[in-house]
């Protein structure tokens, strides 16, 4: 009954295929106006968000126009078992009913392009807070996460320059969201370099930002860019490699407060 409920459907185009997935898995409606690939993504897969660079664009802390979707959703046992916690939630009585009669279950449908464009997912167990927005019909998340992800995952988030560049512009008008969400949900290291950012290169000065101070601790391996070749100019305050090429006194790097002395001009 079901298939050919489909395929009456499809034979009065009421309703197409969409390309991008597996056949009979998705399709687009007649008559809707056509969406977004933020707006088909979420549809598609119930349990992702938009983050990263596509975050900050849809928030507008980047003037950066993306040619790739940032999506995050959770590793496959989680999805799994939120979809099972779904799937009983919206049938109830009619689960067995619904297995029984073998019509289609939520499954997670691995797509790479979606209306064009080039998705980059990534499969995360902490997604961290979120908003559903109605219109566009969208999943994002919330700024203060954005910007824990932006010192966490810089490279998914226009690069490390990027990164100082939004802090710079949008940290103090964010900070109690940055504060917050750091505070429940940043590693050390990431504590040590969204304070970096804060104090050294926005001029921020706060309590809390001092308590992450703690965290500092020598290591050649603790860079303000986690992708960056490790540079000699340092933090002392926040013991961390200065390694942005902006923030370095001069191409050879430096000693001591370097990363500080330079942080709120930039270039």
């Amino acid at each position: 009954m079901y298939k050919a409920i489909v395929d009456r459907l499809s034979s009065f185009h009421l309703i197409s295929p969409a390309k991008e997935f597996k056949p009979g898995a998705v399709f687009q409606l007649f008559g809707r106006p056509k969406p977004s690939a933020m707006e088909v993504a979420c549809a598609v897969d119930p349990f992702a968000c938009v983050t990263h660079l596509s975050a900050m664009e849809f928030h507008g802390l980047t003037d950066r126009f993306s040619k790739i979707l940032y999506l995050t959703t959770p590793p496959d046992k989680e999805w799994r078992e939120q979809a099972q916690e779904r799937m009983t939630r919206d049938l109830g009585q009619h689960l067995a009913v619904h297995r029984a009669a073998r019509l289609p279950m939520l499954r997670y449908l691995g797509f790479e392009r979606v209306e064009g464009v080039r998705v980059e997912l990534m499969r995360r167990s902490s997604r961290g807070a979120f908003k559903a927005i109605k219109s566009p019909s969208i999943r994002v998340a919330m700024v203060g996460r954005v910007f824990l992800d932006m010192v966490r995952e810089p490279d998914n988030c226009g690069g490390m320059q990027h990164v100082v560049d939004a802090y710079r512009e949008y940290g103090s008008q964010y900070l109690s969201l940055i504060l917050d969400e750091i505070d429940r949900h940043g590693k050390p290291i990431e504590k040590v370099r969204a304070g970096y950012l804060l104090e050294a290169v926005c001029r921020i000065q706060h309590p809390r930002i001092d308590g992450w101070k703690d965290f500092a601790q020598r290591g050649g391996s603790r860079m303000l860019d986690p992708q960056g070749e490790y540079a000699p100019t340092f933090s002392e305050v926040w013991k961390l490699s200065i390694n942005v090429p902006s923030l370095l006194t001069n191409g050879r790097g430096g000693e001591g407060q370097a990363g500080e002395d330079m942080g709120g001009e930039g270039i």
